[in-house]
């Protein structure tokens, strides 16, 4: 795929890996919309190039997630690349009281909302010259955490939806690509001491994947995840849980 001259919707693309991924498309040529909660984040993504527009949107509310598909279906520009990367995780376990609560609020985000952006958007994309769905995951996949059940569920659940995804549309030119990060030198894991890779590798692992239409990207040690996954599946599991096992649970 050619990034340059392509729009593209990021979500959570104000912070983190999102940020980074903006950084990199815009840097690319492409113009980008960049989704999020925060307005005072937006703003400020929404200064470093002209290239970048923001909107605001809660995507766990499926009202809101149905405004964003309203402004991108009738907007002047048509979309080529949709990036699922808005999530959350959070560390909690299975006997406290609002365990459900948590769980509904995790996979809210982190898979319904990418299930149904990339489900209603999916016939515009379709009819695009070139155009690609990316569905940020993650090498966990492979080797669950498990004091992360509902962050483990959903992006386990997303990496199903995207092979699922791919396979109904493998005769058209839509990509289909399912990024993988590691453990990324973001917020979201400040209190995990494993070794971790910044998130800019991320993002320029993805455009390079995109470049070159790769389906699955696994920037970092995900690659070792992968291949210790197939090899010593319960080692793997063992070992990483041992390492997230002294992260706190969220109060």
């Amino acid at each position: 795929m050619k990034i340059d001259g392509k729009y593209a919707l990021v979500t959570g693309g104000a912070v983190g890996i999102g940020l980074e991924i903006t950084r990199a498309l815009s840097a690319a040529g492409a113009s980008v919309l960049v989704v999020g909660r925060d307005r005072a984040k937006l703003e400020s993504v929404g200064r470093l190039t002209p290239r970048v527009t923001t909107f605001v949107a809660d995507l766990t509310v499926a009202d809101d997630r149905e405004r964003l598909i309203e402004h991108v279906s009738t907007g002047a520009t048509p979309l080529d690349i949709l990036v699922n990367n808005a999530g959350t995780m959070q560390y909690f376990a299975l006997t406290t009281p609002d365990a459900q609560v948590r769980i509904d609020r995790e996979l809210a985000l982190d898979l319904q909302a990418p299930i149904h952006l990339a489900t209603a958007l999916l016939p515009r994309l379709l009819e695009r010259p070139e155009a690609a769905i990316v569905n940020v995951t993650t090498g966990l996949v492979y080797a669950p955490f498990g004091n992360t059940p509902a962050y483990s569920t959903a992006k386990a659940g997303l990496h199903a939806f995207t092979r699922s995804l791919r396979w109904q549309t493998r005769l058209s030119r839509l990509k289909v690509i399912d990024l993988l990060p590691p453990a990324v030198a973001t917020e979201l894991t400040a209190r995990y001491d494993g070794p971790k890779i910044g998130p800019d590798k991320v993002a320029a692992d993805l455009l390079e994947g995109l470049r070159t239409g790769r389906d699955e990207i696994r920037p970092g040690q995900t690659k070792a995840l992968y291949a210790l996954s197939r090899i010593a599946p319960g080692f793997i599991f063992r070992a990483l849980n041992k390492q997230a096992d002294k992260v706190p649970f969220d109060p």
